[in-house]
């Protein structure tokens, strides 16, 4: 039985789930383990790009070195075979050098030979232009000569000889000397008491009247004067010297007052050698 002084226990009375900061708490765990779940999968993704990341910078640099231990193989190779080329040969590796430096220097010279020939060319180019001006300027004046010569004219001089050319004026005298055909001597005189020499012989001008373009002269030849009086411009004045049948004549082209201008023309003297016919 029971007694009555027995005082009865009171039932303890299960926590639930519902109720509390438990179920909180409880929450929250999840959660975070979530979270831990994300980050550690985060983690070995980026773990795993960094291992293949590594994986090929490392077979890239076994590949540098596997060429460059490639290279190094090659290159000892050339090496050896040179070497071995000139042991078979007999020379040394200084005449090797020396023959390095040869093929250097040569190199050098060829370069500087081909800058020589450059300049060369240049210069052939600049004689090759001056020899075209040269055979233009030269071209230019046989066509003056010719141009020239075609103005001047024949004349009747005052011993009833055919004349020469006649020139009247000093660019038609210096045409007559380029032609070479005779001996050209200018003169300018002016009236005097003594001959002037004019060439192979001396001149004096006696008196020139420019109105009426005459004018009278002594002329002294082989010592013996000969006067010609009353002569005109441009009449070609004749006379011979002696032991010769060649005319020499004197042309006037201007007369002013007690003054003239003209030229003596003289066979050219015979070559050395030469025989008299």
């Amino acid at each position: 039985m029971t007694s009555i002084l027995e005082v009865p226990e009171e039932e303890e009375e299960a926590p639930t789930a519902g109720n509390g900061p438990g179920k909180a708490l409880a929450m929250a765990g999840v959660g975070l383990g979530i979270v831990a779940l994300g980050l550690a999968a985060y983690l070995l993704v980026d773990l795993r790009d960094a291992r293949g990341q590594i994986a090929r910078l490392t077979e890239q640099a076994t590949s540098s070195d596997r060429r460059a231990k490639e290279l190094d193989l090659a290159l000892a190779a050339v090496r050896g075979q040179t070497v071995t080329i000139a042991q078979r040969a007999g020379v040394t590796a200084t005449e090797l050098e020396k023959t390095a430096v040869a093929a250097r220097q040569l190199r050098e010279e060829q370069r500087k030979g081909q800058a020589d020939l450059d300049a060369l060319g240049g210069e052939v180019v600049k004689v090759k232009d001056d020899v075209e001006a040269s055979r233009v300027a030269i071209d230019a004046s046989k066509a003056a000569i010719e141009d020239t010569q075609a103005r001047l004219q024949h004349a009747i001089g005052d011993l009833g000889e055919q004349s020469g050319l006649i020139a009247r004026n000093a660019e038609e005298v210096a045409a007559l000397k380029r032609a070479g055909l005779r001996e050209y001597y200018e003169f300018d005189l002016t009236k005097g008491k003594s001959p002037a020499v004019v060439g192979p012989l001396a001149v004096r001008l006696k008196d020139a009247d420019p109105k009426r373009h005459r004018f009278n002269m002594v002329l002294v030849v082989d010592d013996t004067e000969i006067e010609k009086k009353d002569k005109t411009v441009l009449e070609p004045v004749q006379f011979y010297r002696k032991g010769s049948r060649q005319l020499n004549e004197i042309v006037v082209y201007a007369v002013q007052r007690d003054r003239i201008t003209g030229y003596l023309s003289t066979p050219k003297a015979p070559e050395a050698g030469a025989t008299a016919p």
